[in-house]
């Protein structure tokens, strides 16, 4: 099917929507475009793998670009579970815009409860085609948050694959932060991935948002 006859395929369907489908579909439209926003943020240099740094010889461009795999996990947040490792009180996960540092981008909210730690789980079939795979995103604390008045109140970020901590860091600054977490070679296996903030032992100000969190393979 040709992009035109695609094009004439979607207007012939919306044609038959009811007003109601036909207000669903412009949100979720307005979200496609919000998303494709996002995603420019990430500039190529920054979604691609490096070659290998001991490559011998002078660097050339490849003939062909390998294929790029994505698990986008704001996308699927609906398929994710969330647990507290205690109590839920005072917990609050969700997918909305976070603004850090006056940088607003669309991110999961991951406020710990007031003890212990918030999870939110994937379970992620790798394709067999996938030998690279790298998480990127960008932690956060929402503006407004009164962290950073309190020098000893840190709030920590971790990701976990099947079960192991591969990636962590504590801060209290209202401001985005890299994330790039090079992945074992996973292909064609189902893969658990958590994203978990502890308050550790002070859940106040506690805005916590990962950004853009993707999956990305190659």
């Amino acid at each position: 099917m040709t992009q035109i006859d695609l094009y004439e395929s979607i207007v012939r369907r919306i044609a038959d929507l009811s007003e109601e489908s036909l207000q669903q579909l412009s949100q979720h439209i307005a979200f496609l475009k919000w998303q494709e926003e996002q995603w420019r943020e990430w500039d190529d240099d920054e979604l691609r793998f490096d070659l290998d740094e001991d490559s011998a010889g002078p660097l050339t461009a490849p003939a062909s670009q390998p294929s790029r795999w994505v698990f986008d996990l704001i996308e699927q947040f609906d398929q994710a579970t969330v647990t507290a490792t205690q109590s839920s009180q005072g917990m609050e996960v969700r997918v909305a815009p976070a603004v850090c540092g006056l940088e607003q981008r669309l991110s999961i909210w991951q406020h710990p409860p007031t003890a212990g730690a918030a999870v939110v789980q994937y379970q992620v079939d790798v394709p067999m085609g996938v030998n690279r795979l790298r998480f990127r995103a960008k932690v956060g604390i929402r503006d407004g948050s009164l962290i950073a008045e309190s020098p000893d109140n840190y709030l920590a970020f971790r990701f976990y694959v099947n079960g192991m901590r591969l990636w962590s860091a504590t801060k209290n600054s209202v401001a985005w932060d890299d994330v790039s977490v090079d992945l074992p070679s996973l292909a064609g296996q189902p893969v658990t991935i958590q994203l978990v903030t502890d308050g550790l032992g002070d859940a106040r100000w506690n805005w916590a948002v990962w950004g853009t969190p993707l999956l990305i393979g190659e």
